[in-house]
């Protein structure tokens, strides 16, 4: 077993984990959505907004390749 075989053994066996996760990130942008939506924000708050929506996005995408690679990797 080499190095990558291991690491990845490792990652999946917390694969509930990291589908938890996954659905925090959701939910946080569901909420971040609603509160750009509902509610009026400056050009500032609209900038963090936009921030907040390409750091969870990269956070499930990066979420969404583990589970992915999991599920792939599971016979």
């Amino acid at each position: 077993m080499n190095a990558s075989e291991e690491f990845w053994d490792i990652l999946c066996g917390h694969a509930s984990y990291f589908y938890l996760m996954l659905v925090v990130v959701t939910v946080m942008g569901v909420l971040n959505g609603a509160a750009m939506a509902l509610g009026e924000q400056s050009e500032g708050a609209f900038v963090v907004s936009l921030l907040v929506f390409g750091i969870l996005g990269l956070t499930g995408v990066g979420l969404a390749v583990v589970l992915w690679q999991c599920n792939r990797r599971s016979p």
